[in-house]
């Protein structure tokens, strides 16, 4: 029974730094000028606790088509990135 316990923190975890990724694209996307962000970034700003799962979340997230990025150190929210982190915003449960 640990495992699946283990098993659904580890998705949930995966979950939460895929839609801190999406936020944090978004927010550039919305500013003026360059609207990517690179992985140093990212994980520069990420809790050392969940930096082990970006790289898994950014792959993730481009085999979704949710970001993108044309030379593997810079990324970019697509369309449908923005949509999805919309309703990732909709379906959080209230604290």
């Amino acid at each position: 029974m640990d495992k699946i316990s283990n098993s659904e923190d580890d998705n949930g975890a995966l979950h939460n730094v895929e839609s801190f990724v999406l936020d944090r694209l978004s927010s550039k996307y919305d500013s003026r000028g360059d609207t990517s962000i690179s992985i140093g970034e990212l994980t520069e700003s990420i809790d050392t606790t969940m930096s082990p799962l970006i790289d898994q979340a950014i792959e993730d997230l481009i085999a979704q088509g949710l970001i993108h990025s044309s030379d593997g150190e810079n990324y970019q929210i697509t369309q449908d990135g923005i949509d999805e982190l919309e309703n990732r915003k909709r379906e959080a449960i209230p604290i």
